[in-house]
């Protein structure tokens, strides 16, 4: 926190700066028009006694840096073109959330951030750990602190879900992060291989070597976003979201679900921080189409 105190007055400038605890600076600009040195004086003496009396006051103050930020790399226009190459390494994108989803260098499988790790979901449907080398071409991220839960106490398919969800949150122009931990009666969910140059668009991929798994009475989270109108042509406006069981061995991108029972946590994000990566495939790639974009997620 930085606090500046000016008096604005033509003539010579004086600087004095204080340092205290939390490494926080008072600085107070004086600016002398006056010729006596007496009133010199008087003046300095009083501002410096503000300032201290200002320094004593923040130092017992605790400052909370702003989790309600959804960070972003690339944008899913770019990843629909073919911009498959990974820009963002794994260790720098969990500076900037601990829940969401994305994926990894060549699309090579779905990913899963939860609780700080990084999980990658291959074609064979089953979960890997990365390293904080590897990189991501796409993905999204936020610090996750719940500002909502809902209990479902009786079944629900995916609609419903969708449903109940948009019930609760304030309104559809807020970003929101969401974590629905349970029971699944069943859940259908898909991953697609790493792809080699020249990169083909993303819904020829999806419609040609996409790999999708069915499975019952699992226990696991999804986790992804709920997004406004918007944020098209950035990221996947409605919802998205990726799986991962409880034992943290299958996962994938979600089609269909129908949860028995659990818990859907939301978290209100007000920010948006979007890093454009310095790659001549992103800055040539094409505008997405809504149509695909859907064709793509269904």
């Amino acid at each position: 926190m930085h606090r500046n105190v000016y008096t604005s007055t033509v003539g010579k400038m004086t600087t004095i700066q204080f340092q205290h605890k939390k490494n926080i600076y008072t600085s107070i600009v004086i600016h002398f028009t006056m010729v006596n040195n007496v009133w010199r004086i008087a003046l300095l003496s009083i501002l410096l006694f503000l300032a201290l009396s200002g320094c004593t006051a923040t130092t017992d103050e605790t400052y909370v840096s702003n989790n309600d930020v959804l960070f972003q790399t690339s944008t899913i226009d770019s990843l629909i073109a073919g911009s498959y190459d990974g820009t963002m390494q794994v260790c720098d994108l969990k500076e900037q959330g601990d829940v969401g989803l994305g994926t990894f260098d060549r699309l090579n499988g779905e990913m899963i951030v939860m609780d700080g790790e990084v999980y990658q979901a291959k074609s064979d449907g089953h979960i890997y750990q990365v390293n904080d080398t590897t990189t991501t071409p796409f993905a999204a991220v936020t610090f996750f602190e719940a500002d909502d839960i809902i209990i479902i106490g009786s079944g629900a398919d995916y609609a419903s879900l969708q449903s109940i969800i948009k019930e609760t949150v304030p309104g559809p122009n807020l970003m929101y992060a969401l974590k629905i931990e349970g029971t699944f009666e069943n859940i259908s969910i898909r991953s697609v291989p790493a792809q080699s140059k020249p990169y083909r668009p993303l819904l020829d991929v999806v419609a040609e070597e996409e790999a999708v798994y069915h499975h019952e009475s699992i226990n696991g989270t999804m986790v992804g976003f709920l997004l406004p109108y918007y944020i098209e042509n950035i990221n996947v406006p409605g919802y998205h979201f990726h799986f991962i069981d409880a034992n943290r061995t299958i996962g994938g991108h979600v089609l269909a679900c129908n949860l028995t029972s659990g818990t859907v946590e939301l978290d209100y994000t007000y920010d948006f921080t979007l890093s454009i990566p310095e790659s001549s495939s992103f800055s040539d790639a094409s505008p997405g189409n809504k149509d695909v974009l859907e064709a793509i997620e269904q």
